[in-house]
Parts: structure tokens; sequence; C-alpha cells
């Protein structure tokens, strides 16, 4: 693998989420939005607008987004994943053909991770409340009673019916670490079925590339500097992107810092300990080929480390990453190793090496 030793001045480009845009088409059909305590944007490219009907896709697939937001969301109350958890331990829920793929994948990426990605983590994230108003760290007592909550096992699926029951009282999904993933891939579904062959999807944490600029090459998503101080250092450099997605998680995201202790609590939880995942690593960036697969891998490979993560990504097909580790070095998987590019943004020396 390559190392790269990371140094702190960096140039500013343009903010999209947890990673940024680079060579951006002059003039793009674009609109913007805050939703899921995310910056979302949507960039449509070759459209004569507003006489290109195609034009018109653009507030449908906002109009989509918010449609699957509020049935998603587990913040407030109404929508279908929320109506789940209500009737935890007391009845089936039966919910819509999208809500219910997500959930079936979503359950069957936790069993198989033995946890490491785990939809039914809801009652310890709603414990912990972290970027929220509620957020603690709750006591070991507290932890303890909601582990036995968050066992994916005790998910019940009916396919005939499209009907999802939580076993136990207090069991509660959470879709955060998968929905916008599989969000961008509903927004790429409804544009390709229209013929729209290059836009920009930026959800969060994850920009999903349908084609890529306008001489065909990929275009350059940036990478973020998790110790960035100032506009001068934001970035580490970039990788490319066409027809995938790359989502990035991270510590430096959403977390907390204890007011007695000081200690920091990121949050990616671990459903054995109850506490935020132990790792060196700060930054993680997966590109795959669907937005889902992206969510999904992130929060997998985050929880293993560098070590057995690197070893995971190389033995996955369709999978590449880009590890920034709590020692300021970046470690690259095999497919990135030619097309990560500094661009000029460190201005300290580094070091590549192949281990």
């Amino acid at each position: 693998m390559k190392k790269c030793k990371l140094g702190l001045g960096l140039s500013l480009v343009m903010l999209v989420g947890c990673g940024y845009l680079m060579n951006r088409p002059v003039g793009p059909h674009q609109r913007d939005a805050f939703l899921m305590r995310a910056p979302i944007r949507i960039q449509m490219f070759d459209l004569d607008c507003p006489h290109d009907d195609r034009c018109d896709l653009l507030d449908e697939a906002f109009d989509l987004i918010f449609d699957l937001e509020r049935r998603w969301t587990v913040n407030d109350v109404g929508g279908e994943v929320e109506e789940i958890n209500e009737m935890a331990g007391i009845r089936p829920v039966e919910v819509q053909d999208d809500t219910f793929y997500l959930i079936s994948r979503a359950i069957d990426y936790s069993i198989y991770s033995d946890g490491l990605f785990n939809a039914a983590i809801g009652a310890l994230t709603r414990l912990w409340d972290i970027s929220f108003e509620g957020e603690r760290r709750p006591t070991d007592s507290e932890i303890e009673a909601v582990l036995p909550l968050l066992d994916p096992t005790r998910v019940v699926l009916d396919a005939e019916v499209n009907t999802v029951f939580l076993e136990e009282v207090g069991m509660r999904l959470d879709l955060g670490a998968i929905a916008k993933g599989f969000m961008a891939d509903l927004v790429a579904e409804l544009f390709s079925a229209h013929e729209v062959e290059r836009a920009l999807l930026i959800i969060g944490g994850e920009v999903f590339a349908i084609g890529g600029r306008y001489d065909g090459t990929p275009w350059r998503i940036g990478i973020r500097n998790p110790w960035a101080t100032t506009s001068a250092d934001e970035l580490v450099g970039t990788i490319p992107l066409l027809d995938q997605a790359a989502v990035t998680s991270g510590t430096y995201v959403r977390y907390f810092t204890h007011q007695e202790t000081d200690q920091v609590y990121h949050h990616i939880f671990d459903a054995q300990t109850g506490f935020p995942f132990e790792t060196d690593v700060v930054s993680l960036t997966i590109v795959a080929d669907t937005g889902l697969l992206g969510e999904v891998y992130s929060t997998i490979v985050f929880a293993m480390g560098l070590e057995a993560g690197m070893t995971y990504v190389e033995a996955h097909h369709g999978l590449e990453a880009l590890f920034i580790t709590v020692d300021k070095e970046i470690y690259l998987s095999s497919g990135l190793q030619n097309s990560f590019d500094f661009n000029g943004y460190l201005t300290t020396d580094f070091e590549v090496r192949t281990q």
C-alpha cells in the first residue's frame, strides 16, 4: 500500500460535505438544500434549461429526497421508520416498497458484518444523542441496559406483506448510516431513466457521479483534511470519480467533548460495547459502485481500523479506500495509488512507499 505523510498546508476549493468537488463546468442546472443535518446539492449538465423537459427532474429529485427523509427519519414522528420503532414489541408495521428494501438490505449487512454496521442500533444512538441538544455521556448502567436491544436478528421482515417488526419493546432502527446512500441511488435511477448522462449528487458526506466531465474524464473529488483550521489547509488531495459513489466517514464530523473528562466521543458506535469504536482511523473514504454500498462499507471498514480494513478492501472487488490515520498519514488501496493527486495542496514534504 502507499503511505503519504500528511502536512497541513492545503488550498481552498468548494466544500461538498466531507469531500470537495473539483473542476466544475460553468453553468450547471443546480439546486441546493440543507436536510438531514447535511448540505445537499444536485447538478445536471448538458441540458438547455428551461427548454429541455428534463430540467424539471431537478425538482422531482428533491421532492423524492424530501419524501424519503420524511419517511425514514427517526428524529420526528410520523415517518415509517419511527412508526416501526414506536410499535416495537407490539405489532408489525407495513411500509412502502423502497422502505422495505432499504431495511432488508440494512439488516442483511448488519448480520453479515457481525454488527460492525448495525441498523438496529437506534436505542444506543438515541441514548447518546450526539449532535442534538440532548447529547451526553450516558452512565455505564444505561448503556448496559440497551445493549440487548441492538440485536439485528430480532428484526422480523415479511416480504409478502412488506411488514417490519421489532421483537422487543425499546428496540429501535436507525438508518442514518445507509439512507443517504440509497437516496442517491434512487435519484441516479430517476436520471438514468430519462437519459441524463452527466450529473453530480452531493448528499452530506457522499458524492455520486453520473458520467464524467465534459471531456469524458473522471471528476476530481477532494478529500477533506480532518485537522483543517483555515481555508488554506482544507484538502489533502483529490481522487477520480466516474459513475461511482465516494462516501466519507470520520471522527471529526459529529462528536462532542465531555465537560468533566475532556474525553471526545464520536458518532460511530460499537454495538458490542455501547461506546464509539476505538480506531486508528480519523477519516475513511470508500469508493463503490452504489451509494448504498459506499455507506455500508464506510462504516464496516472504519470499524475494522487501518490494517484489517485495508485487507478487507483489497479482498473485495469494486471497493477502494483512502484512510487518514491518527498519526496524520494517508493510506491508499491499490486502485487509488496511481490516481490520488496532492495537486499542490501539501506544502510540507511527504513520503511515498509501498508495503
